[in-house]
């Protein structure tokens, strides 16, 4: 049976077996969370507006507006007890185009506990599974933010510069980052370091060694030895040709650390997906343990051009009134079991398309090559 999905339908189906085979387990949460939770934690969610409301018991409540901040919020994982999550969820996010909430589809998964580096190059190969079982023609951005993070440490600048150049780095404003540096006074080697981060991206190998070739100290160089183990491992399972590195991408410090990553479609406008490592999210939350993981934007896959099915139903089966229930509901299983989706009726529906016609004699269905 060819069933008429929409691609977020499909890749749900297909992601809840290919993360299942990894021992994930499908974990379900409330659409309401404590308002101080996200109050308390603005920077780890998108946008800065929530939509809440006030529970009968005198409550500020919120409706979820990230997921992950409440995996974290309800886990019971700790460095020695490990869970393995993934869920399907609806989040409530400001439109920034319309200016009134949206209720957006997510799907994900979470890698929470003792994370080591066999947790980590396993949520990047089930995010590169995830984009290819998708669509196979997919791009996967990896970056090791601590390599920056390190640079501008070892700058020691102030926070107002340090918070600029980064943001600057981050929209690659080359721009920006020269006017930042100037008025830091840096000298104008290490200016030119900060204006080639955001160029530090493309394929794996030229990349990296790029990158070595900038560091200003050993932890940068620990960093890019740590990126290239994962290259190494993801090249030699085969998904060198979809991925590419982007060292300029760096999430909000205060909460990911290490390794992060986003996800691409050709001919889809937006990312659907991303993800990263999360230990300092963990431990703001007050939990004693790692965490990884990524978010799959089901809303984003609608994005591209959808052709429409031809046929409504693959057959419609005609019987009359006199004809014996037990008759009309065998006739359509044996069409079923064929594979095709029935239609049952008297008579056919206007404007129904179908792709087959039968009708009902002796009690079996027999096929009519009427089609519409």
């Amino acid at each position: 049976m060819k069933y008429n999905l929409k691609p977020d339908e499909r890749a749900t189906l297909e992601l809840r077996g290919l993360y299942e085979k990894y021992g994930y387990k499908k974990y379900k949460i409330g659409k309401f969370e404590e308002y101080s939770l996200y109050a308390a934690n603005r920077d780890f969610i998108a946008g800065d507006k929530v939509l809440t409301f006030t529970d009968l018991d005198g409550r500020l409540l919120a409706m979820k507006p990230d997921v992950t901040l409440s995996v974290v919020n309800n886990t019971r994982a700790t460095r020695s007890k490990s869970e393995k999550l993934y869920y399907i969820e609806n989040v409530y996010r400001e439109n920034k185009e319309s200016h009134a909430f949206k209720e957006i589809s997510q799907m994900g998964l979470e890698y929470l506990g003792h994370i080591n580096r066999h947790s980590i190059l396993e949520v990047i190969v089930l995010a590169a599974k995830t984009l290819k079982t998708i669509d196979s023609d997919y791009l996967l951005e990896i970056s090791h933010m601590h390599y920056t993070v390190h640079l501008l440490e070892a700058l020691q600048l102030g926070e107002s510069v340090y918070l600029e150049i980064l943001n600057n780095i981050r929209q690659k404003n080359v721009t920006g980052i020269t006017q930042a540096a100037s008025r830091a006074g840096l000298d104008s080697k290490t200016t030119e370091i900060l204006c080639q981060i955001p160029f530090l991206y493309g394929e794996m190998s030229k990349t990296i060694k790029k990158a070595k070739t900038m560091a200003l100290n050993d932890e940068m160089l620990q960093d890019i030895d740590e990126l290239q183990e994962y290259c190494s491992a993801l090249r030699s399972l085969g998904y060198s040709k979809n991925l590419q590195l982007d060292l300029s991408m760096v999430n909000d410090i205060d909460y990911y650390n290490g390794i992060v990553f986003r996800g691409y479609i050709r001919g889809l406008p937006g990312c659907v997906l991303s993800g990263g490592q999360y230990d300092k999210a963990m431990k703001l939350l007050g939990k004693d343990a790692g965490g990884v993981g990524f978010a799959v934007y089901l809303d984003e896959l609608l994005k591209g051009t959808q052709h429409p099915s031809k046929y409504d139903v693959d057959a419609v089966l005609l019987y009359s009134e006199d004809e014996p229930l037990t008759s009309v509901i065998r006739a359509e299983a044996v069409l079923q079991k064929e594979g095709l989706s029935v239609r049952t009726e008297t008579s056919i529906p206007d404007c129904l398309r179908y792709r087959e016609k039968y009708v009902m004699k002796d009690g079996k269905p027999v096929k009519e090559d009427e089609t519409c």
